[in-house]
């Protein structure tokens, strides 16, 4: 579409889609095009930032730009760009790679204006703003099963929360039309509405949490256009609504507060507002857990966190015994200086070595380095559990209480 419509080099048509390239939770720089991970600090991780498709490899050249590695709230506000779903993976390698094209071949070009191209044709693709569903959505919808399969666990859990009294809703931003098609599939239900006492589709969000837009009851029988003009005072079991915003939705339902849990996959669009506005109890679907935890079990990797353990305990003890020499006893005092040197290097090598089983580029979606990432820490923030599957849960007695383990200040920690 970029070709197509925006008139992009044809040359573009040979890039393909690389899927071991980019990870969730990237921020784009919309004045440099770099592509760089962000720790829960808003440190940059300076040995995975891209400009393109390669790396950059002086360090210096972002510590230069940003007179550190830490970037201003300022300029995180208004000149960086969240990848943070996971559409974000395609759009993260397609801005690499168009980055990449027009360092190639010379083309004079503004970061900012690759990234608003792109994200216009993605609105496009997705459909937002228009009715029914969009053209990805439509092909989606076209090969249905290369995409989904049944899960009776999803169906037993509903099943099971519903039998034991508890309030089901659904509330998603995807038009009726893809919503049938997709649960129709996963539950091998005719019926998938019946599972949920309010059904609430093309819901806008994030604008839902705030808007006073009316909800509008939609008849199934037709299509996402065969909507009723009829004023909704009510939400009732077995019907279909879209639009709608979060203040008739607590107030016709009765759900408010702490005694609602809502679980999504996006942090910003599903769980930030009902937290920050509603007290809504929420959890994440993150799919990447299954295979980082998997990663983490490894002897390798176990091995390589051991080792790192280690040298930091080694470094430690070294330092403390540097502060206690002369500096004028020369022997002593450059043997534990070399010493620290080597160890420094060796801790530098290991760290970069603990990245590459998640992502050879930008390592873990969770880690940056040994700090929480950016969107590990807005997960944290916003959700009050997360996990890989909403099945998973079902493993759990409907009584069960998850209590966070105590986190831990610096100075509390046992030396």
């Amino acid at each position: 579409m970029l070709i197509d419509k925006l008139g992009y080099p044809r040359g573009l048509r040979a890039t393909e889609y690389d899927p071991d390239f980019a990870i969730r939770g990237l921020h784009y720089d919309f004045e440099t095009g770099w592509l760089f991970k962000l720790d829960a600090f808003h440190n940059i991780q300076v040995d995975g930032v891209h400009y393109g498709r390669e790396t950059i490899k002086n360090p210096e050249v972002v510590i230069d730009r940003h007179r550190g590695k830490h970037v201003a709230p300022n300029y995180l506000t208004h000149n960086l760009h969240h990848l943070n779903d996971l559409f974000s993976l395609p759009e993260a390698c397609l801005l690499a790679d168009v980055v990449q094209y027009f360092l190639d071949h010379n083309i004079p070009f503004h970061p900012r204006y690759l990234a608003d191209d792109i994200r216009g044709m993605a609105q496009v693709l997705h459909g937002h703003g228009g009715i029914g569903p969009g053209p990805l959505h439509q092909r989606i919808m076209a090969n249905i099963t290369d995409y989904l399969e049944p899960n009776p666990r999803i169906v037993h859990y509903l099943e099971k929360l519903k039998g034991s009294g508890k309030k089901l809703f659904l509330l998603t931003n995807s038009s009726f039309e893809f919503v049938d098609k997709g649960l129709s599939v996963v539950t091998g239900l005719d019926r998938w509405i019946d599972l949920f006492d309010v059904v609430i589709v093309s819901a806008g969000k994030p604008g839902f949490y705030n808007s006073r837009r009316p909800f509008r009851r939609l008849n199934t029988r037709f299509t996402s256009n065969g909507t009723s003009w009829a004023y909704v005072d009510t939400l009732l079991p077995g019907e279909v609504y879209q639009g709608g915003n979060l203040n008739l939705f607590s107030q016709f339902t009765g759900w408010s507060g702490h005694r609602v849990m809502y679980i999504g996959d996006h942090v910003f669009s599903d769980l930030r507002d009902p937290t920050l506005q509603q007290g809504w109890k929420t959890g994440a679907i993150i799919d990447e857990l299954r295979r980082e935890i998997g990663i983490q079990n490894t002897e390798g990797y176990q091995r390589m966190r051991q080792w790192m353990t280690r040298l930091e305990q080694l470094l430690g003890q070294a330092q403390s015994a540097v502060m206690r020499l002369d500096e004028e006893d020369n022997e002593p005092y450059r043997e534990y200086s070399a010493m620290l040197e080597s160890w420094r290097d060796e801790r530098r090598r290991v760290r970069r070595a603990s990245m590459l089983p998640f992502n050879r580029q930008f390592g873990s979606v969770f880690r940056a380095h040994q700090n929480p990432s950016y969107f590990a820490n807005k997960v944290i923030s916003f959700a009050d559990v997360y996990t890989s599957d909403l099945e998973n849960l079902g493993n759990y007695p409907l009584d069960y209480v998850f209590y966070p383990e105590r986190s831990y200040l610096p100075h509390e920690r046992y030396h």
